[in-house]
């Protein structure tokens, strides 16, 4: 690049433009940045708070930060809705059904609703404080609501069948 200083410019202003001048040569891959699949695990924070995740956990896995981090737009945009609600959950892992109050059966206080979420094994207190300020950080400031657990039993039902059928054959000499 050619030098656009001036000809009056001091010889520390010339040391300045020739070591700028090489800047321009380092990569920048910006847009791999701003991926969150691309984005190095080590920037992921910086990414989610140019994003304004909200609540961010270190604890959470790779997978779990990159999925809230690709779904922080739509949270945002559907903010106090029960899509946004279900975006911010799905983006952690958690299948949860969530139902209103004018769905239950009997009907529930108006303003609340129940989010029924299925048990597995490592499920920890922080696990369950993280499903709770997930969801307070993206439902409706007036709702209020209950997180029920649902431990569904897993079992293995084998079916068998042996079927046994004696016959007996007895062979005699030819009677003459």
């Amino acid at each position: 690049m050619t030098n656009l200083l001036p000809p009056n410019s001091t010889q520390l202003e010339r040391n300045i433009a020739a070591v700028n001048a090489r800047l321009g040569d380092v990569p920048t891959p910006l847009r791999d940045l701003v991926n969150p699949d691309t984005c190095p695990e080590k920037l992921l924070p910086w990414l989610a708070a140019e994003l304004a995740v909200s609540p961010w956990n270190d604890q959470w896995t790779e997978m779990q930060k990159r999925g809230v981090i690709a779904s922080a737009y739509q949270v945002h945009r559907q903010r106090g809705t029960l899509a946004a609600l279900k975006a911010a959950l799905s983006a952690l892992g958690i299948a949860a059904e969530v139902e209103e109050w004018w769905q239950e059966q009997p009907r529930a206080q108006p303003g609340t609703f129940r989010v029924d979420v299925e048990t597995y094994d490592g499920m920890t207190v922080t696990w369950l404080d993280a499903l709770n300020s997930q969801i307070d950080a993206v439902k409706p400031l007036r709702a209020h609501y209950t997180v029920r657990l649902i431990a569904r039993p897993v079992t293995r039902v084998y079916i068998g069948m042996a079927h046994n059928t004696l016959i007996t054959t007895t062979i005699y000499p030819k009677a003459t």
